[in-house]
């Protein structure tokens, strides 16, 4: 583990990584003072911080977290994170269909690019 960084557990007990990215303490500290916020269930949400490094930290916070263990997720209604519960099956299946669907879509895009690309320098 690097010097800048740390292992935190999240509600569930994940370990988080609060490497730092570049944002200053206070803006890391705000975003992992949200991250805490976090409920479970949509009543829950949290919304997006208005300052844009500290979303930036909390996303990556979020992302880390989802990839130890964790399940937050974002409303398509625009409500915020929360970690589903027992009545969010629907946004939770929202979720994974539109995070499903950005990753195909920045599948395809790559693909053409490294096609063109190959085809202009090979």
């Amino acid at each position: 583990m690097k010097m800048n960084e740390k292992k935190k557990d999240t509600p569930s007990g994940a370990p988080i990584s609060t490497k730092d990215y570049g944002t200053t303490p206070e803006e890391k500290s705000e975003a992992e003072r949200l991250f805490d916020k976090i409920g479970t269930g949509s009543a829950y949400a949290l919304r997006r911080p208005k300052d844009a490094r500290v979303d930036r930290q909390l996303r990556r916070l979020i992302a880390d977290a989802n990839m130890n263990g964790d399940c937050i997720i974002n409303s398509s209604n625009g409500s915020g994170y929360f970690r589903p519960g027992e009545d969010d099956e629907d946004a939770f299946e929202d979720y994974i269909m539109a995070e499903r669907s950005r990753a195909r879509e920045i599948l395809r895009k790559t693909s053409r690019m490294q096609q063109v690309f190959d085809r202009r320098y090979q």
